[in-house]
């Protein structure tokens, strides 16, 4: 829209033409006689040609900084006021080199030029005009600013349009338009003086109070910007206080997205304050004939041609058509991870060969930075860990692209080093070249050398039913741990405990654990890495426990002692293998501490039986062991609002190494396979878990000599729900099953569950040494049935014992598969 006014000195009244075609006179007598009829126009309007060439950098140079938008460039301002005896302009001029378009009708492109080429070589195109037109009465040949805040009603469109003045009517045409004078004039009708507009006045009189910001014509779809995010960063807003300036900025914004041909702010007043409206007329180019993506390194030429499809479908080229093809693309960024990949800016939109200029977020900088506990950078920038442990756990590349996966993975395996208690993955523009990306990674390290010490006493109901001490001697155990030697993440544990710190070496337990990452090199991309122990533990076997039909049987302790050494490489998130050798020494111990070479139970007049089966493979009840083990755990499971889905198979295998003629020699298989199956897509709405099916199979076998205590034990939580652990019986071989349906509980966010499961020794138990199976009356198989409930990592569950009928309820911490 082109902007014009003219006036003359000698005339007697000022001329306005507007497009409406509609002619009043307003005498200059007639306005002396009161001031009622003074009225006031705020109009800005903008002129942006359908012709313009978006992305074209020969815009004249001005003093405002040059940026980018999305849909063309940026027009750089300056503000110039131009004085008339008759009114005042404010004039915002945007100006660019000349050059024709590919034409518009004179409405919108050229004034009354040719409507092929839309250009009118009497003005500069590109003008943006905010005026301010004041028409004074002969009493009152000065403006005073205050007169725009003083004494207003509601805008009314039954006021004077435009006013005719000038000597050339002749050359006006059979409409009523004027060549020469065109101008958007908006008018307010002016109270009479002693009603004075009430409420907050700005600090400046040249500023007006803004009341409300509305948007006319604006067009919606997916992929435009909304009015909220239009209006986000403008200087318009309900409230707050605004000059020329703020609303020249603002209009420029809104120009720079290059979504718009035209804006207008049309400023009235309103209760106490200033209504300002922004009127959008969108662009609209020829159809579209080609499509091609500029700047892409990884974009499918598919994608391509998928965008061109799409846009063929409109006649023209609008802004809708591009939101399409922005919402194509970066959909497929989006998609891939790529979540810095965007559309700059389209050209070519004025002779149908489109263009999109896109940004992938390529890196230029990958930067760690150790922070305090306030989360500041601490000075000179100087951890304790080496920068290249973190450079290793994550695939940030300089020239590569930023991947929102890449940064999950990164926190993920920087957090498992358990050196740092806050991990955090920061991307941003970079400072030399925005439509690159700048990493950096936070870290707060935690402290690399802790200990701890616990100590317990045992009390136990007296005879009187208070509580008394079983043992005045404490135990307890004490831990320390070295996270980070030598600042290249090697670890190192030690625990030892006891139930007597006045006489330890009764129970002495200890640990020794060093764990040396990436022992093959820094480049080893299976991570592999090196676990060294040394131990001395004591358990008590479940082996050689009663059943239901037998009670009160003498525990046997096993120790064993020894040292393992493993190598482990990781594959995956969660799947890996492992390959170690173990030396350890087996010692089976009766309640008091003696060495025990077969195990016994209470008969029926209280006394001991100790012709039970044998708990080594030696007769002196110590066995000395080595055998190598193998592990490979495929893992694909994840978790969808706090439920497992997936799969996970696991296989192990120990082959023992004889050690002389009385040794043990054994082969031990174990294959296990679990799959957890989602039945209902996941309610994003709720985040309430899904329902989810559970299918787990696993299985054994023993070839050789193996000892009891290494044998495979039936029942217990990760084996048959409702029975106690090895309740059900010890065999060489084993075949257990089991089903659970997941259902969720909308109100507490988690989930219910019914299970089914069942196990058997596969009459295998009468092979294993002594048979433990039979001398304690266990019956070899069991099913059982239940249902529970799961909140945070409790399990609360309610089983029956299928076979003898009764039912039981459990607590218990962790995952049942």
């Amino acid at each position: 829209m082109i902007a014009r006014c003219h006036t003359r000195a000698s005339d007697s009244s000022c001329a306005f033409r507007s497009r409406t075609g509609r002619r009043y006179e307003h005498e200059k007598h007639v306005r002396a006689q009161s001031n009622i009829y003074r009225k006031v126009s705020l109009a800005l309007c903008c002129a942006l040609e359908p012709e313009d060439h978006l992305g074209h950098d020969h815009y004249a140079p001005q003093s405002v900084r040059r940026t980018e938008g999305l849909f063309g460039s940026t027009r750089p301002a300056t503000w110039e006021t131009n004085y008339t005896n008759r009114l005042d302009v404010y004039r915002l001029s945007c100006q660019r080199g000349g050059g024709d378009g590919h034409g518009g009708d004179g409405n919108n492109g050229g004034g009354d030029g040719d409507e092929n080429d839309g250009h009118d070589d009497n003005r500069e195109s590109g003008d943006l005009f905010l005026l301010a037109v004041i028409p004074h009465s002969s009493e009152n040949p000065t403006f005073s600013e205050d007169d725009v805040y003083e004494e207003y009603e509601e805008y009314e469109d039954s006021d004077v349009d435009d006013v005719d003045d000038d000597d050339d009517e002749e050359n006006d045409d059979n409409k009523g338009y004027d060549d020469d004078d065109d101008v958007r004039y908006s008018t307010t009708n002016h109270k009479a003086s002693g009603d004075s507009r009430k409420g907050k006045k700005p600090k400046n009189k040249d500023n007006f109070i803004c009341e409300s910001v509305l948007a006319t014509n604006l067009p919606t779809g997916p992929g435009i910007p909304t009015k909220s995010e239009l209006f986000q960063g403008l200087n318009a807003r309900k409230g707050t206080e605004l000059s020329k300036k703020d609303l020249s900025d603002d209009l420029e914004q809104l120009l720079n997205t290059g979504l718009f041909a035209n804006v207008d702010a049309n400023v009235t007043p309103k209760n106490e304050g200033y209504a300002v409206e922004f009127v959008f007329r969108e662009k609209i180019w020829p159809q579209v004939q080609s499509f091609r993506v500029s700047g892409s390194s990884v974009l499918p030429k598919d994608i391509e041609q998928e965008v061109l499809n799409a846009a063929r479908k409109s006649q023209n080229c609008t802004v809708r058509v591009l939101a399409t093809a922005k919402n194509i693309i970066e959909g497929y960024y989006t998609s891939k991870g790529l979540t810095f990949g965007t559309i700059s800016h389209f050209d070519g939109m004025e002779n149908g060969e489109v263009i999109a200029h896109v940004v992938e977020g390529e890196i230029a900088r990958v930067q760690t930075v150790f922070v305090d506990d306030n989360l500041q950078p601490i000075s000179g920038n100087r951890g304790v860990t080496h920068p290249r442990v973190i450079q290793r756990e994550h695939n940030f590349r300089v020239g590569s692209l930023y991947n929102v996966e890449d940064a999950k993975t990164a926190l993920r395996d920087i957090f498992l080093l358990q050196l740092f208690d806050n991990v955090q993955v920061v991307p941003k523009p970079d400072e030399r070249d925005p439509s690159k990306i700048q990493v950096d990674i936070l870290l707060r390290e935690r402290p690399t050398k802790t200990a701890e010490t616990e100590l317990e006493w045992s009390i136990a109901p007296g005879e009187d039913g208070r509580p008394d001490l079983v043992s005045a001697r404490p135990g307890g155990s004490v831990f320390f741990e070295h996270r980070n030697l030598d600042r290249w993440g090697r670890q190192m544990f030690g625990s030892i405990s006891t139930a007597n710190f006045l006489q330890p070496q009764e129970d002495l337990g200890f640990k020794l654990e060093y764990i040396h990452p990436y022992c093959k090199g820094d480049g080893d991309i299976d991570k592999t890495s090196l676990k060294a122990a040394a131990f001395n533990s004591r358990k008590i076997s479940p082996v050689f426990t009663g059943g239901p039909l037998l009670q009160d049987v003498p525990g046997i302790w096993v120790d064993r002692a020894g040292v393992k050494a493993t190598l482990c490489q990781n594959f995956s998130r969660q799947s890996r293998c492992s390959l170690g050798a173990v030396l350890e020494e087996v010692t089976t111990r009766d309640d008091s501490g003696a060495v025990c070479a077969a195990g016994a139970k209470q008969l029926s007049n209280g006394s001991l039986s100790m012709d039970g089966p044998r708990t080594t493979i030696s007769e002196t009840g110590t066995d000395r062991v080595m055998f190598l083990q193998g592990n490979v755990t495929r893992d694909t499971t994840k978790f969808v609002n706090g439920t497992q889905i997936g799969s996970r198979d696991i296989y192990q295998l120990d082959q023992s190494v004889p050690l002389g003629l009385t040794g043990p020699v054994f082969n031990r298989s174990k294959v296990e396979c679990t799959r957890f199956v989602q039945l209902v897509a996941e309610n994003k709405k709720t985040f309430a878990p899904p329902p989810v099916l559970v299918a787990h199979a696993r299985s054994g076998h023993i070839i050789g000599n193996c000892a009891a205590y290494d044998a495979f034990t039936l029942g217990g939580p990760h084996s048959c729900r409702g029975f106690t652990v090895g309740e059900l019986g010890v065999a060489r071989t084993f075949l257990e099953a089991a089903l659970e349906l997941r259902v969720p509980i909308p109100v507490l966010k988690t989930h219910a569950f019914c299970f089914w499961e069942s196990c058997s020794d596969l009459s295998s138990s009468g092979s294993v040494s002594g048979n433990p199976t039979e001398y304690y009356r266990r019956a070899g198989k069991g099913t059982t049935y239940g249902i529970g409930v799961k909140l945070g990592p409790v399990r609360a569950e309610w089983c029956v014992d299928g076979n003898n009928g009764t039912g039981s309820s459990f607590v218990r911490f962790g995952e049942r598969f």
